[in-house]
């Protein structure tokens, strides 16, 4: 009797380990289907990078990463890179803001063959220009916002490499000399209560980009005034000019410059590069 119950539990242990072996935790079927689609380390190409809870701009920040800082990345989800910090804190941060270490520059894109023959109004966006071949020496810049990127600044971000993916182009890397040029260029147009591509202070946005020590081989520039992000990025892609900015094949590099306003809610700039 004795035996007979021993081989009754044997086969029920054995029933258990097989089952047990088919199950595969859901972290560790996300990060294995990844694997081979990211990265084995990644440099932090913004001034300062929010490390997430979550794969999601609305979860706790846990860390944030410094300009240049490289990290070993564990798995994709989506858009978001899920990385461990050296200090063991594991967490998830959005990979427009990174670039593989190692990686090989993409080739320059050709610059479109005729610039727009007259100046943009106000409400449109800004044409695409060649760069000269020398550019401006930089001007002393005013003071500057934080270097922080906001939540706004990169739920824009997200949204823009969204559609660009959702079209078959390449994301944007972000720039963040670039941003601050758009920053400057927002808060520009709140202070001084206007809303062109022309800025009584900094010229056009060409002017300003090359005055700052931007250089690129196609430029272009939206603007939008909206109470929201994402009221922004749909009034842009309901656009034809401002859509085929955001998802022109020449343009490699994007900064985007967000400031509170008290006629519109916020100000949204985004500078695009192409190099």
């Amino acid at each position: 009797m004795r035996k007979r119950i021993s081989t009754i539990l044997l086969g029920i242990f054995l029933i258990g380990l097989l089952l047990t072996a088919g199950q595969a935790s859901p972290q560790t079927a996300v990060l294995a289907a990844a694997e081979k689609a990211c990265p084995a380390k990644v440099m932090v190409t913004a001034n300062n990078l929010n490390v997430r809870a979550n794969s999601n701009t609305q979860s706790s920040i846990i860390d944030v990463l410094k300009g240049n800082e490289v990290v070993n990345v564990l798995g994709q989800n989506g858009n978001w890179y899920i990385i461990k910090t050296d200090d063991g804190k594991i967490g998830s941060i959005l990979k427009w803001f990174t670039k593989p270490v190692g990686q090989q520059p993409a080739p320059q894109q050709p610059a479109p063959q005729q610039p727009a023959p007259q100046q943009p109004a106000p409400q449109q966006p800004a044409p695409q220009q060649p760069a000269p071949q020398q550019p401006a020496p930089q001007q002393p810049a005013p003071q500057q916002p934080s270097n922080q990127l906001s939540y706004e600044q990169s739920r824009m971000m997200e949204l823009v490499n969204a559609e660009r993916t959702k079209a078959g182009l390449k994301p944007l890397t972000w720039d963040a000399d670039l941003a601050r040029v758009a920053n400057i260029k927002a808060k520009d147009m709140v202070d001084n209560n206007y809303f062109s591509h022309t800025s009584p202070t900094y010229g056009s946005p060409f002017d300003m980009m090359r005055s700052f020590g931007i250089q690129y081989r196609t430029a272009g520039e939206n603007l939008a005034g909206y109470s929201s992000v994402e009221g922004a990025h749909n009034g842009l892609m309901n656009s034809e000019g401002h859509r085929r900015n955001i998802l022109n094949p020449s343009f490699t590099h994007i900064g985007i410059g967000v400031q509170k306003s008290p006629r519109y809610g916020y100000v949204f700039v985004q500078m695009f590069v192409g190099r």
